[in-house]
This record gives C-alpha cells, sequence and structure tokens, in this order.
C-alpha cells in the first residue's frame, strides 16, 4: 500500500514539474522600453535673390541648401532645415529684407548700391587684362573670396561692417568677363559706335567704363534689363553670357561683343544676424564648413551658365541676324584703343590718390593672378560646347561632397 501511495506522489509530482515546465519559467522583470527618439525640431530659413527661380544659379542655392540639410541630418540629432524660396526680387528690397529679417538669407552684390560700398569696386574697375586677368567666374570668384578674406582687408570688411550692422557675409562669387549685347543694328565694334548708345550698367566701375568708350550708361539692375527693353529705353546691355537664357533677354539681343577688358560684378550671400545667432551652434559650424566650400562651386556653376548661356544664343538660329565679335581677336588694334580709352583712367578715378584703395587694389590684381596661374583652378574648364547644330552645354559641375 505504501508502495502504491508512493508511486501516486511521484505521478503527481511529475505530472505538477510537466505543467510547469508547460507554463514556462515565472516571467523575468520586462526589460525596459526603449527610449522613444525625439522629434526633431525644424529650422526654417526665408532664402531670397534677384534670379528667377528657373535661372541656373538657382542650382546652386538648392545645391548649398542641400548640403546644409543633409550635414544636419548627419551630424546632429535634435534639428533638421527648411527653406522657403523667393526668386526675383528686386536688389532694394533684398538688402531691406535682410536688414530687418524679413529674408533670413539673401544673394545679390555691393555693386546693385551705388554709393553704398565704393570699396568694394576694387573687384570691379574697368582693366587692362595683362595686369588684371580675367579668365573665368572661378578664377576671378576665388579672388574675390581671398580678396575679403585677406588680414589686410580691413577696409572692406570696416565698410560692410558701417553699413550693415545686422548681415553677417556667408561667402563670396563673381562673373566671368563682360559682353556687349546688343539690339540688332546697334553694334559696337569700334570707339565711334558708342556715341548716342544707351546701354545698361550693372555698378559704378560699369558706368566709367560706358562713359569713357563714349556711350551713355544707364544704371539697372539685371531684373529691370527686360523692361528697358522692351520700352526701348536701351540699346544694349554690359553684362556676362548667362543673361539671354537667364533674364528673358534672348528676344532683344542680337549682336555680342566679346569686351574682358570692361567688367566684373561681384555676389554675395548674406545671412540676418539675428537669424544667425539665433542658430544652434552645430548647425553655425556646419553653415561655416559650407560656405568656405561653395565660392570655388559658384565659380565654376558660373564658368558653366556663361558657357551654356552662349550655346543657347547660337542655338536659336540667329544665323543671319546672331553676330558675334571677338573685338581683341578679331582687331587687336581696335581694342587697344578702347583699352586706351578706359585704362587706368577709371582705376586711377577710383583710387583718386587714397592709399587704403591703392593698396587694395594691388593686393586684388596680386591675387587674380595667382588664381589664373595656379592650378587646380588655371586648369580647371567645364568643357566646350559642341559643334552646329546643337551647341550643346557641357554638364553642369559637381557640388561639393566634402565639408571639413
Amino acid at each position: 500500500m505504501k508502495r502504491i501511495l508512493l508511486l501516486i506522489l511521484v505521478i503527481v509530482l511529475g505530472i505538477g514539474m510537466v505543467i510547469m515546465g508547460c507554463g514556462g519559467a515565472p516571467p523575468a522583470e520586462e526589460e525596459e522600453e526603449e527610449e522613444e527618439e525625439q522629434p526633431r525640431q525644424e529650422i526654417v530659413l526665408d532664402f531670397a535673390s534677384f534670379w528667377g527661380a528657373t535661372d541656373f544659379q538657382y542650382y546652386g542655392f538648392k545645391d548649398w541648401a542641400k548640403s546644409v540639410s543633409d550635414l544636419v541630418i548627419d551630424e546632429t540629432t535634435q534639428w533638421k532645415m527648411k527653406f522657403n524660396w523667393y526668386a526675383a526680387v528686386s536688389p532694394p528690397a533684398l538688402r531691406t529684407g535682410v536688414q530687418t529679417g524679413t529674408y533670413d538669407i539673401v544673394t545679390a552684390g555691393p555693386g546693385y548700391y551705388a554709393g553704398v560700398y565704393p570699396t568694394w569696386s576694387v573687384a570691379e574697375q574697368a582693366a587692362d587684362t595683362n595686369v588684371l586677368p580675367r579668365k573665368n567666374a572661378l578664377t576671378m570668384s576665388m579672388a574675390v573670396q581671398a580678396l575679403w578674406d585677406d588680414p589686410a582687408s580691413t577696409a572692406l570688411r570696416d565698410e560692410f561692417a558701417a553699413v550693415e550692422p545686422n548681415c553677417k557675409v556667408m561667402f563670396y562669387w563673381s562673373t566671368g568677363p563682360g559682353y556687349f549685347l546688343m539690339v540688332e543694328g546697334k553694334q559696337v565694334r569700334t570707339l565711334e559706335d558708342f556715341p548716342g548708345k544707351k546701354i545698361r550698367s550693372a555698378n559704378p566701375a560699369s558706368n566709367c567704363a560706358i562713359t569713357a568708350l563714349g556711350g551713355t550708361p544707364v544704371a539697372k539692375p539685371m531684373s529691370a534689363a527686360l523692361e528697358a527693353f522692351q520700352s526701348g529705353t536701351i540699346d544694349g546691355i554690359l553684362c556676362p553670357t548667362d543673361t539671354p537664357k537667364g533674364f528673358g533677354l534672348s528676344a532683344y539681343v542680337r549682336q555680342l561683343t566679346v569686351a574682358p577688358i570692361s567688367y566684373q560684378f561681384v555676389f554675395w550671400q548674406l545671412i540676418n544676424k539675428d537669424t544667425w545667432n539665433s542658430l544652434p551652434a552645430e548647425v553655425q559650424n556646419i553653415m561655416t564648413r559650407v560656405n568656405k566650400q561653395y565660392t570655388e562651386y559658384f565659380g565654376k556653376l558660373r564658368t558653366w551658365g556663361e558657357l551654356d548661356g552662349l550655346g543657347f544664343c547660337r542655338q536659336l538660329g540667329w544665323n543671319t541676324t546672331w553676330f558675334e565679335y571677338d573685338l581683341p581677336n578679331e582687331n587687336p588694334t581696335e581694342y587697344a584703343r578702347w583699352l586706351a580709352a578706359i585704362y587706368p583712367s577709371c582705376v586711377n578715378e577710383w583710387i583718386a590718390g587714397n592709399a587704403t584703395r591703392q593698396a587694395l587694389w594691388d593686393k586684388f590684381v596680386q591675387l587674380q593672378k595667382y588664381y589664373t596661374n595656379t592650378d587646380p583652378w588655371k586648369s580647371w574648364s567645364p568643357g566646350s560646347l559642341g559643334g552646329p547644330p546643337s551647341y550643346a552645354s557641357p554638364p553642369p559641375p559637381t557640388p561639393p561632397t566634402t565639408f571639413p
């Protein structure tokens, strides 16, 4: 009997252990739930420019914004970026807007504000290209940024601080050499062609060059050039070759004369200081690193865009009315007359015996020569246009991918 009871007890215990085994071990303490990732705070910035939204420069603006946005996502955990875009804003509205904070970031240039930045005319003077070489927008952009960064260029920085106390410079870039783009029948091939011609000028230095050649300068921002052509108040424009495509001038300009001695225009990207100070330190650091890479990129982009614009003009099929005149190569004797008319008188008029301006001019000449004759800038090229009938543009430059 005892054996039977013992056997029953063993069986009962065995069944209990099986039941407990099926139920599993007592539940362990639940692991702490992973902390939920907090949503990123969005930083929204208003970006305004005088270029139209379809102009090639907007490639650059959007690339700059993407570079900043991508790095903010990669290198921070708390922030993300959003940009609101405002195109074709007039230069006066851009300046007022970034001063007051209506716009956080703007792109324009000091030459649009006559009398406000007289010292910056150093980089826009008409000059002998043997003295001040103007190869393309890349070499010219690098020299402009280097002039601003030079420790001795306190006059430029002091001038900016005095008239723009609410703004901070992000970076500079430049056009390439200038051209006279004229309406049909108004070509300028000799000095005798200039009297009576009304030509849009971009900046005080252009005013001097056009006047010295015998024409009448009409100061207007590029955003107003199309209206001036439509109304017949100008016969031509002194500018780079991207404008017929980017600003709709192809309906009017028909005759082009190469004149690299006559023109350069400086661009800048500014940010409102209150906006800048409100940005997290990590975002400021990212923007600073990106800015350092974009002078070179915009120089390459403009070099490409000006070549693309020339191809666009040719591509329109203006084989009977489109006229190109490479003055320095086709008529060097006449080109020497143009040079004698404007240089060094325009430069001397700007320097006017001022030692500070003389020093800036000498430094700028030195920098232009350096970037024109030093690799990698010396040897870089966007490629060449294809031959007739396509005049296909080379591909645009690749945006920066590393930001030390």
